[in-house]
């Protein structure tokens, strides 16, 4: 017995494909990260933002999507508004970082990727709305023909494995451009674009799903 629908599933994975890749406050911090320090970073904010992502879909999957859907607006407001601030923070300090590319790889240093990692965990947290988006992205993809609960896991499971997988391709495409701008001796540029990113991801967070 199917566990999904060949086609929606297959509808499905293409929609998440064109979902992660478009750019938003997890995809800003990546490219962020790695720009700005390196790829390590960048792959401590992919496992950062995965973790929030599974216990997102683990509140889903448990029903506490409509609990979660009679908070307020204005705590729903009030919450990203700690993370887009957390975000332009962290963009106010790109802009100030030190420009001397020989000193770029102490200031990654500093920013341990540990540090990145807890980053992608505060914004994750801070877009709890994420919680509402699957409970109308996920059964757009339920066929009526067959059982809801094990469709739903498995829709979960591939999101859970697929998102993480390709914000790894942002990181690959980081990487690479780092590479590149730290043979042009562009290291002020690397903090102004890593900057820019961050405040960019910022007002995504600010006015996602309004």
């Amino acid at each position: 017995m199917l566990l999904v629908d060949p086609l929606l599933y297959g509808f499905f994975i293409g929609a998440v494909f064109l979902l992660v890749l478009t750019p938003g406050p997890v995809v800003s911090l990546i490219i962020a990260e790695t720009l700005s320090h390196s790829a390590r970073h960048g792959l401590a904010v992919v496992l950062g933002a995965a973790l929030s992502t599974t216990v997102m879909l683990v509140i889903y999957l448990l029903g506490f999507s409509t609990i979660i859907g009679e908070i307020s607006p204005p705590m729903f407001n009030v919450v990203r508004g700690v993370g887009a601030a957390y975000l332009m923070y962290l963009a106010i300090r790109a802009f100030r970082a030190k420009a001397n590319p020989a000193e770029m790889d102490g200031y990654s240093l500093e920013r341990t990727p540990a540090k990145a990692f807890r980053s992608a965990v505060i914004i994750g947290a801070t877009n709890p709305k994420a919680i509402l988006f699957f409970a109308a992205f996920f059964p757009q993809f339920i066929a009526a023909d067959l059982e809801p609960a094990p469709q739903l896991n498995a829709l979960a499971l591939t999101f859970a494995v697929l998102a993480p997988a390709l914000d790894g391709g942002w990181v690959l495409a980081a990487a690479t451009a780092r590479k590149f701008l730290m043979k042009q001796s562009s290291a002020l540029l690397i903090n102004r674009i890593s900057g820019s990113a961050l405040a960019l991801g910022a007002v995504l967070l600010l006015f996602l799903n309004n």
